[in-house]
């Protein structure tokens, strides 16, 4: 039988529910009935269900995150195929999830031209991002662990924590990122930056310090690997 519980927060109104026993089944017959709307976001594991709808704050966060990668690879020409909250699920895995913003760095050229992702054939995304605003994010990195995603970004008001996978299959805290040229504490500041003006400032903020610094940086590195 499925049982739900409802967890509320006095902080935002980012209501979350968590359905308990729900089979592999019943999980996608949820996903069709909900269809194309980007409401409630959800994650499935091993059972639990959780349904949350984002709040204003968190998607402020999430999408400044997001718009933070999109100008660094443009200016630095990374190939990437951005995947943002697509549904990616197992059933082999017993879980799926949508995270708040995901790419392909690496692995772009393996599902460029797809129309769909299967996981069951085609890989995890390079990257993936998790803003948190009121609830913890415990879940989501589970099930990208199962996926063997790369790297993880968890970012709330106070830091960013970069998760990278390691051999063992478990993540590990790192100080800088192993998809994109930047730390942690540089992709925290510039998301959380309050700046004069419209985010169209802000977004030409981030593409000059990408052009004065971390471009310079990351050339400089190239010509001294040591």
């Amino acid at each position: 039988m499925t049982t739900a519980t409802l967890d509320k927060t006095r902080e935002a109104a980012e209501p979350a529910v968590v359905l308990h026993d729900v089979d592999w089944a019943g999980y996608e017959s949820i996903l069709k009935i909900r269809g194309e709307r980007r409401a409630p976001r959800m994650v499935y594991l091993d059972g639990s269900l959780f349904l949350m709808s984002p709040s204003y704050s968190h998607d402020r966060l999430a999408k400044r995150l997001g718009m933070f990668i999109e100008l660094l690879v443009l200016e630095l020409d990374v190939p990437c195929a951005p995947a943002r909250s697509t549904t990616f699920r197992r059933g082999s895995k017993a879980g799926g999830v949508e995270p708040d913003e995901s790419y392909y760095f690496a692995s772009e050229a393996r599902i460029r031209g797809n129309t769909e992702i299967d996981l069951e054939v085609a890989p995890p995304p390079d990257l993936v991002v998790e803003a948190v605003w009121t609830h913890k994010a415990d879940a989501a990195v589970e099930v990208y662990r199962r996926f063997g995603v790369p790297e993880v970004w968890i970012a709330d008001r106070r830091a960013l924590t970069i998760l990278v996978l390691q051999p063992s299959g478990d993540y590990e805290p790192a100080e800088s990122s192993r998809a994109l040229p930047v730390s942690a504490a540089e992709v925290h500041e510039w998301a959380t930056k309050e700046i004069d003006g419209s985010e169209t400032a802000w977004m030409k903020a981030v593409q000059r310090w990408v052009r004065e610094v971390v471009a310079p940086r990351l050339k400089a590195s190239k010509s001294n690997p040591d």
